[in-house]
């Protein structure tokens, strides 16, 4: 029960620094190419901060999984990229964007859903090799890296410190909520989801907690939305529909040719050190700012600034 408690605190919290701080890849890019790197560099180094419980843990304690180097992974993140951009939001941004009452946004995870039952329906299978360790000796290096980072823009760049440090926060609390249930994150939940619709099996859904999780996130996020004023409903239109519906495929397709969508490879395959997920996470940013380039004067710079 405790710990049940404790997951659905942390959930919350998540949920909230996720919408005031505008944890999003699509965001963090854009940022990125207008000479802004603070929001992008944050959040790829969010993930890392699971490393301060390594201490903690025995042997036998629960650890990220991780996988080799394979071309399927940059093209998932490349498609999961460009979807993002026509969405105008990443994975946990579309679930912060429904909170504020963008309505469009159920359209996204319809089709998101839709396209990770597409790769199964095709039939195409790729062979991925799990890794079974990590390198400790990095871990503190990267934790280091992080503790002065932070100090650095607590002194230097204080005027971003709430930025950086709610996303420190989020990675902090998702270590926490892993080491609690593993497949927690939005990504999986969407998987097994699925899985089980495809399959036709209720064993593979979701369980209770993990249900849970996910409903206490978005409230956070919808408490941010109107603590900051953010929240208005927004209802579909047939433009919207196709749009998001189309982008949410695009999403999904490219979250299941590389296991996991952007929450997944942030939050999990980087941690592990994962090789296959620098590689996933590479795509995703050459397909977000690939997206950019292509119709930056048009539909998507209104989306991303929208963007939470």
């Amino acid at each position: 029960m405790l710990n049940l408690i404790l997951l659905l605190s942390f959930a919350a919290v998540i949920g909230y620094l996720a919408q005031v701080t505008g944890l999003c890849m699509v965001r963090g890019v854009h940022d990125w190419v207008r000479g802004r790197k603070l929001r992008l560099i944050a959040i790829l180094g969010g993930g890392f901060w699971v490393y301060l419980y390594l201490p903690f843990l025995s042997q036998n304690s629960t650890i990220p999984i991780g996988y080799e180097l394979h071309w399927s992974f940059l093209l998932g993140g490349l498609i999961f990229g460009l979807g993002a951009v026509v969405n105008g939001a990443c994975s946990i941004s579309t679930a912060s964007r429904l909170s504020s009452g963008d309505l469009q946004m159920i359209f996204t995870m319809m089709g998101w859903l839709g396209g990770w039952l597409l790769l199964d329906f095709t039939g195409i299978q790729f062979q991925h090799t799990e890794l079974t360790s990590y390198n400790e000796s990095l871990t503190w290096i990267i934790v280091l890296c992080l503790i002065l980072g932070s100090v650095w823009v607590y002194v230097k760049q204080s005027k971003s410190w709430n930025i950086w440090s709610g996303i420190m926060l989020v990675g902090i609390l998702a270590g926490a909520i892993f080491l609690l249930q593993p497949a927690w994150s939005p990504s999986d939940f969407v998987k097994d989801l699925g899985l089980a619709i495809l399959r036709k099996n209720p064993q593979i859904l979701p369980a209770v907690d993990r249900i849970a999780i996910l409903m206490v996130m978005l409230l956070g996020m919808s408490i941010g939305a109107w603590r900051y004023r953010r929240f208005k409903w927004l209802a579909p239109n047939l433009r919207g529909i196709i749009k998001h519906f189309s982008s949410g495929i695009l999403m999904g397709l490219g979250a299941a040719i590389s296991l996991g969508g952007n929450d997944f490879q942030l939050l999990m395959a980087l941690p592990a050190q994962s090789l296959s997920g620098i590689l996933a996470i590479a795509g995703i940013i050459i397909g977000i700012r690939l997206g950019i380039f292509l119709n930056a004067r048009h539909i998507f710079v209104k989306e991303i600034r929208g963007s939470t």
